[in-house]
């Protein structure tokens, strides 16, 4: 029998990396159930358009209905560009059980992607 030492176990427990998948000419990322985490930062790949500065987050409560993500009166969006990690607010997040990344050129704007990739999303119990 193999135990964990409490760091070990906390780190198992909080941290977890997710991935959403995209593909070329695609604007959106798969959907990510995240569990009950929130967030903290997204992994941007190395291959990712950098046309689409911008990611927009749809969130839902069941998978299947999708709704922009707003915070205090305005869309919640992350400036992005490839081969970064960029940090995001935990607190935006709370209560959403599933997310899914769109890549904008501006507000409003999709921008599909010239290749597949995936983008990490690292995430933790707030």
């Amino acid at each position: 029998m193999t135990f964990k030492t409490v760091h070990q176990a906390a780190d198992a427990q909080f941290l977890k990396i997710y991935d959403s998948a995209y593909i070329a000419t695609a604007t959106q990322g798969t959907a990510v159930d995240l569990e009950g985490r929130s967030p903290i930062r997204l992994l941007m790949p190395a291959g990712w358009e950098t046309t689409a500065a911008i990611v927009h987050i749809d969130v839902s409560d069941d998978g299947t209905n999708y709704y922009e993500l707003w915070s205090a009166g305005t869309a919640y969006t992350v400036a992005v560009k490839k081969s970064v990690a960029v940090r995001v607010d935990p607190e935006v997040f709370w209560g959403c059980q599933w997310i899914r990344l769109v890549g904008t050129r501006a507000r409003g704007t999709a921008e599909a992607q010239a290749t597949q990739g995936t983008i990490g999303i690292v995430a933790r119990l707030i």
